[in-house]
């Protein structure tokens, strides 16, 4: 059984993801931008590219510290980006932040115990649009809003590790199907708008509501 998706969703629906640079040009030129989980293994890339496409503020969030490739770049490009190193769910950190009118949050929230209260915070901190992009997992036949809780290796073809509760955040403690995150969405304030999908990724647009 598909699962039912409202109209103005369905019109905009996406089977593939377009280039995250893209993605993030076409929301943000005049905003400002906040990139939360910026560091680990893109160096700031994104909220370089934001800064690019003529945000008027960006600033990026990481558990993680600067790198020496972030800071290679911020260096070479004179840019203007601030970093806050800090947890997204510490709400003095996220006070460090502060609200942006475009937030972007990329591979972050599978690996967060309680996702529903990481979306809470992505939400106080976005004024307007949320662009999120998570791994997921294909839906269910018979069944909506599915969470895998703690995934071992093989339900997601690139997590290979098994679950270790003293990794923390290194772990993929959920397996998220699309409709599942669409319904999280909803129950903390967000109407998503966009949803890009491949068969075990996706990423979604959504407003405050």
């Amino acid at each position: 059984m598909t699962p039912l998706i409202p109209a103005r969703l369905r019109a905009r629906l996406s089977r593939a993801t377009p280039p995250r640079e893209e993605l993030v040009a076409a929301h943000v030129a005049g905003r400002s931008f906040a990139d939360v989980g910026c560091m680990w293994s893109v160096h700031g890339a994104i909220a370089f590219a934001a800064e690019d496409a003529g945000a008027s503020e960006v600033s990026g969030m990481d558990l993680m510290g600067e790198t020496p490739e972030f800071q290679a770049e911020h260096a070479r490009r004179r840019s203007r980006m601030r970093f806050v190193q800090g947890d997204l769910h510490d709400e003095v950190a996220l006070a460090g932040l502060g609200p942006h009118d475009v937030v972007w949050c990329s591979g972050v929230l599978y690996h967060a115990p309680h996702p529903l209260l990481t979306l809470e915070r992505l939400r106080s901190v976005t004024r307007e649009t949320l662009i999120l992009a998570t791994e997921t997992i294909p839906e269910r036949i018979g069944a909506r809003n599915v969470c895998v809780f703690a995934p071992e290796p093989g339900i997601h073809p690139t997590h290979t590790e098994p679950f270790d509760p003293a990794r923390s955040y290194v772990n993929w403690y959920w397996a998220i199907t699309p409709s599942a995150l669409r319904a999280m969405l909803g129950a903390t304030g967000f109407e998503v708008v966009q949803e890009h999908r491949t068969p075990f990724h996706t990423t979604v647009v959504a407003q405050r509501s």
